[in-house]
């Protein structure tokens, strides 16, 4: 026993010589964004993940009829106004939209701001549209964009494209584990079904929080990462880099060509499945201050 409480007291002795204490002001000082903010205001950004309101059946869950909700009726209309009552504290002075094509929403937004056009269901009309107005904006901002992969297939013919899609994104011959990829897909579908299901009880703006949070968008990011990326050889990762990476990060791209200015204050309106990447982009960016939708609802409290 005694040559145990010796052992043991010889340990902390040792352990003690070797402790560091830590200076943790002088960290802080060290903190990059002391230097690459010090002279520039950022620009503050809220990027507002969406589903798409006419429900154009284009991504890879499709909503059953039956959960479908209509964005038109007087209930949801309610659930808009109070949507937008929130957005109008951020006092957006740019509002950018998931959309390729600039002319059009110059000439439809044009058209509705003299009342010529009325508003269906597409959320760039029911939420982008309908903001700007109220602010006095003369435009919204169209940025999306085609990815590399998108620039590849387009040069090729129908049987060479049909050919590199099955090469790119991997065939079940390349998967490592096909039975875990098809695993994930299913868990996947399962949570996309049980959403559709619970946001039928949820308000627009408790959907629109629900989807913002950290957890969700962290783990929707998962299903890329999860269900067909993993193979023998490099077409999962340069599959995924070639498609979803490089368009969003030339989404990013286009919204820098504006040239956003530290009095800017930007509203990005896009499908929630672009938010993981688009968030890390603004996030990781000093030109860019990101708000969230749930500290404007809180600011009411």
């Amino acid at each position: 026993m005694k040559n145990l409480l010796s052992i043991v007291t010889a340990l902390l002795v040792a352990s003690s010589l070797y402790a560091q204490s830590v200076d943790w002001q002088k960290l802080e000082k060290i903190s990059a964004d002391h230097i690459l903010l010090e002279d520039k205001k950022p620009t503050e950004a809220l990027l507002l993940g969406t589903f798409h309101f006419n429900y154009p059946g284009l991504d890879g869950h499709k909503t059953a009829d039956a959960d479908k909700m209509d964005i038109l009726s007087p209930q949801k209309q309610k659930e808009l106004e109070e949507l937008l009552a929130v957005l109008k504290r951020f006092n957006p002075t740019k509002i950018y939209v998931e959309s390729l094509n600039q002319s059009y929403h110059d000439s439809l937004y044009n058209a509705y701001l003299k009342g010529d056009f009325t508003l269906k269901r597409n959320e760039i009309y029911q939420v982008a549209y309908r903001l700007a107005k109220d602010l006095g904006h003369k435009k919204v901002y169209a940025v999306d964009a085609e990815s590399l992969n998108s620039d590849f297939g387009n040069k090729l013919s129908k049987e060479e494209q049909n050919t590199f899609k099955d090469k790119i994104f991997g065939d079940n011959n390349t998967l490592v584990n096909k039975e875990l990829s098809d695993y994930w897909g299913s868990k996947y579908s399962e949570l996309y079904k049980a959403s559709d299901v619970w946001e039928k009880d949820m308000t627009l703006l408790e959907i629109f929080l629900g989807m913002s949070s950290p957890e969700y968008l962290r783990r929707a990011h998962g299903h890329y990462l999860t269900q067909g990326f993993n193979t023998h050889n490099t077409l999962g990762p340069d599959g995924l880099a070639m498609w979803w990476y490089s368009r969003n990060l030339r989404i990013y791209n286009n919204i820098l060509k504006t040239q956003p200015t530290s009095d800017d204050r930007i509203l990005v309106l896009f499908g929630n499945g672009h938010m993981s990447i688009l968030n890390e982009c603004f996030k990781a960016s000093p030109q860019f201050k990101v708000v969230s939708l749930e500290s404007l609802v809180k600011e009411s409290i």
